[in-house]
């Protein structure tokens, strides 16, 4: 056991003071071709992950290409299907230089997004982005989730020992249903008041065109929405 420590220790330093350069190699790109929709699916076990929109034109995604990471596309009828696979950041030899996984989605067709994270640091901004589902799965892990300003969303998040901050973009109206095993609930009631137990609802939900419904279900999570 005290072996183990030491070497834990000394990947972990190692880690800090040193990371491979890739720079020639650092970027990865899927075109969008006729798809006029795309269904992206992240996997991710461990360290810092970004997810935004701001892809060029023409691509379905651009992201981080490092060791460590497995990545497809197939075209379906006229759906996209993306998978990336990114492997533990903050081990050394794997993961980008900058020890951050990142990528631009497309904000040029509709699009659902189902991301698996283990012990991640996720940060998600999906404002500028036409995500009608978003599935969270996650297990202990730290997550900012900004989501879409335009359009109807799903956000489903099941979570273990997580801390979860959602923002809902001014404008956009929400929905929000939680389970019992939310342990700690934050929820700005002046702009979603609650109206049952473990039920929440902007007054203007069912009018807004842009609006958000959104499932919550956490073991020993902490989770706020504002």
């Amino acid at each position: 056991f005290p072996l183990a420590l030491i070497l834990v220790g000394g990947w972990i330093i190692l880690n800090v003071f040193w990371k491979p350069d890739l720079s020639d190699d650092e970027t990865f790109s899927f075109a969008l071709q006729s798809a006029k929709s795309v269904r992206y699916k992240f996997s991710h076990g461990a360290g810092q992950i970004s997810i935004s929109g701001g892809a060029p034109a023409g691509q379905a995604i651009v992201g981080s290409s490092a060791v460590g990471m497995n990545t497809d596309s197939r075209l379906d009828g006229d759906r996209l299907n993306v998978r990336v696979e990114a492997g533990p950041s903050m081990v050394p030899f794997i993961g980008p230089s900058s020890g951050v996984w990142r990528y631009r989605l497309t904000q040029e067709v509709p699009v659902t997004l189902q991301i698996d994270a283990g012990a991640s640091r996720l940060e998600i901004d999906l404002k500028d982005v036409l995500a009608t589902r978003i599935e969270l799965n996650t297990g202990a892990s730290s997550t900012d989730l900004t989501l879409p300003a335009r359009g109807a969303s799903l956000l489903d998040v099941e979570a273990g020992a997580a801390s979860i901050n959602i923002r809902v973009p001014e404008g956009t109206a929400a929905r929000i249903r939680t389970k019992d095993s939310v342990i700690s609930l934050n929820v700005d009631t002046n702009r979603f008041p609650q109206t049952d137990s473990g039920f929440y609802q902007s007054p203007n939900f069912e009018s807004s065109p842009n609006r958000a419904e959104i499932t919550l279900e956490a073991g020993l999570g902490a989770i706020t929405i504002r």
